[in-house]
């Protein structure tokens, strides 16, 4: 199997972190496979759980809902195909490492 995904950086605002989130939640028994932008606008396929989505919210602002804060992204493979770490580095330096079993996501 293929990486997941190439590492990436991705600009999003509060809105649009929002709006994935919703739509996590709305699916939370069959988990999806989000389109995420890339700093060129082209969408990315990316596993991700309410869990990151909500670390990501954390960083941004309501009252600043438009501007744009930029999110790396990258793939860390397992020991075991199809199994791995989404990582997603924050505005404010850290990082949230989430445990993925790619088969448990379907496209939305």
């Amino acid at each position: 199997m293929s990486r997941a995904f190439e590492a990436f950086t991705s600009p999003l605002s509060w809105q649009q972190i929002s709006l994935l989130l919703d739509t996590v939640q709305y699916f939370e028994d069959a988990p999806k496979w989000l389109s995420i932008p890339n700093e060129l606008g082209a969408s990315v396929a990316v596993p991700m759980t309410s869990e990151t989505l909500q670390a990501m919210l954390g960083c941004v602002t309501e009252e600043d809902a438009f501007s744009r804060v930029s999110f790396s992204l990258e793939w860390e493979e397992g020991s075991d195909e199809g199994i791995g770490v989404l990582v997603v580095g924050l505005p404010n330096g850290e990082a949230v490492r989430q445990m993925t079993v790619l088969s448990q996501f379907s496209p939305v």
